[in-house]
């Protein structure tokens, strides 16, 4: 949830309409039942970026777009079972859910487009063996699936979008470049100066 959450904030950052939400509550419109609901992951669009507590659609004016549950022992059937309804009548245009273990729902990655008649389930864009690939229409993003991985793909770029994990390693190594770069430049003006005091 963590990897999928850093990614869409970063992903939607140079924008101040978008609002990315993780293991938050939700109220729901007024009369509906549950009155509040956890999500998992989620992106709302055509709302101000800042932080918020909870997310309360009659104030924002919508529900989020796009919500992924990822599947825990705990509450995959409800996931299954009660969320989709739920996020159906909420008006959600899309709901997406993984399970990156295997053995709580198949197949392991699932997700639905709203559509007038009610949700529909997304078609695989591509399967390979143990990878799947699926289009989000309303994040204009591809999802791969392999193994116990999910990626994001820009197609734009041709290139997957790198996790917390993988920022932070790319920090680290960038960081041991500028210190051997810096110790460089130190040894360069050390013999520089040593040059100049021998002349």
């Amino acid at each position: 949830m963590v990897d999928l959450a850093f990614v869409l904030a970063y992903r939607f950052s140079p924008r101040e309409d978008v609002y990315v939400g993780i293991d938050q509550f939700v109220y729901n419109s007024e009369g509906m039942e549950p009155e509040r609901v956890t999500l998992g992951v989620f992106v709302s669009f055509d709302v101000p970026s800042y932080r918020r507590e909870v997310y309360r659609i009659a104030e924002e004016g919508k529900p989020p777009d796009w919500i992924i549950e990822v599947a825990s022992p705990s509450a995959y059937k409800y996931d299954v079972e009660g969320k989709k309804d739920l996020y159906e009548g909420m008006g959600v245009r899309e709901y997406w859910m993984y399970d990156p273990q295997g053995g709580m729902h198949d197949p392991r990655l699932r997700a639905w487009l709203l559509a007038p008649g009610g949700y529909e389930e997304l078609a695989d864009l591509k399967r390979s063996g143990l990878m799947v690939a699926l289009w989000s229409e309303a994040l204009g993003l591809e999802f791969h699936f392999g193994g116990t991985d999910l990626r994001m793909r820009d197609p734009a770029k041709q290139s997957h979008w790198l996790t917390l994990g993988e920022t932070q390693a790319e920090l680290e190594i960038l960081k041991a470049e500028t210190a051997a770069h810096e110790a460089e430049i130190a040894a360069m003006k050390a013999q520089i100066e040593t040059a100049q005091r021998t002349r």
